[in-house]
């Protein structure tokens, strides 16, 4: 669900999500299983909280005619504004949060629906893939209690590194206009 709220109502950090619950395996899975179980209920979640968010956007506003001009004039010149004006940015999007509510930019831009699902699970799947990666490195080469606590240090290095991966993205491209 986690996930699905991420990619549809408001930012829920599902990256420490994925990592402190991998963390907590049950003892009757391998940690590969588990992995692998926790890779695809991210990306479900993703798809379904990106496809709610789309249907509704484009039931309600675009096809209701009802999206404030300036609204989606907006959402057209931030994605063009990031050099990436397309599907792609869902792509940008997986290492540095620059598009909010992807399902509305979906909708709203009449980016292609089967294109953007492809680029929402492909940048997830590698995205949780590396994480969970990580994770099961420090798995292996720590007792549990110390692995737990090196993975929420990495939950916190994660976290940074996408804000700081967003910052300096948004900076890059004011410089690029500016000259």
């Amino acid at each position: 669900m986690i996930f699905a709220v991420d990619a549809a109502l408001f930012p829920a950090l599902p990256e420490a999500w994925i990592l402190i619950t991998y963390t907590f395996r049950p003892e009757t899975m391998d940690a590969v299983g588990w992995a692998a179980v926790l890779l695809l209920v991210a990306v479900a979640g993703d798809l379904l909280g990106t496809t709610i968010l789309y249907a509704l956007v484009r039931r309600i506003l675009v096809r209701g005619r009802r999206m404030p001009r300036w609204l989606e004039s907006g959402m057209r010149r931030w994605t063009e504004f990031l050099g990436v004006p397309d599907e792609r940015a869902i792509l940008l999007n997986r290492i540095a949060p620059v598009v909010p509510f992807v399902g509305a930019f979906i909708a709203t831009l009449r980016w292609n629906y089967r294109r953007s699902m492809g680029f929402v699970a492909v940048g997830g799947l590698a995205k949780y893939a590396v994480l969970l990666y990580l994770v099961f490195v420090i798995g292996v080469a720590y007792d549990p209690r110390t692995a737990r606590s090196i993975t929420l240090v990495l939950v916190v290095v994660v976290v940074a590194m996408s804000v700081l991966g967003s910052w300096l993205y948004r900076r890059r491209g004011r410089g690029r206009r500016a000259s």
